[in-house]
């Protein structure tokens, strides 16, 4: 990077480079990196946070299910980032009311960090 600033260049090494971790590994590094862009004001707080979008093209009922991905409690799992898997366990953040998934069954909400449930 040049001045700070990356190149196309660059941002494409480092799409590059994200496109080879493992999923669990991918959840990780942006949970390092999303929070650093939370912003408060006026009474309100926006996080970017990382979403899992599955389209149901079901006959009756079609549309799209919306989860955030929640953060592995690595706590839980001895530093470890939890299963070795997609994304395939769903819970729900009781605080935020919100539809969660993870690899993990232990993981937290990434907008307000409660503890989730995940099965």
């Amino acid at each position: 990077m040049v001045g700070g600033m990356a190149t196309d260049e660059d941002r494409e090494r480092l799409a590059g480079q994200l496109v080879a971790l493992p999923v669990r590994e991918l959840v990780d590094v942006l949970r390092r990196a999303l929070p650093h862009f939370t912003e408060e004001a006026y009474g309100m707080r926006t996080a970017l946070t990382l979403a899992s979008v599955t389209y149901y093209e079901d006959e009756v009922e079609p549309g799209l299910n919306v989860e955030l991905v929640a953060w592995p409690d690595r706590d839980y799992y001895d530093g470890d980032l939890g299963m070795n898997q997609g994304l395939w366990e769903n819970g729900h953040c009781a605080r935020c009311d919100i539809e969660v998934v993870s690899n993990a069954k232990r993981a937290f909400c990434p907008y307000c960090g409660s503890a989730c449930g995940l099965t």
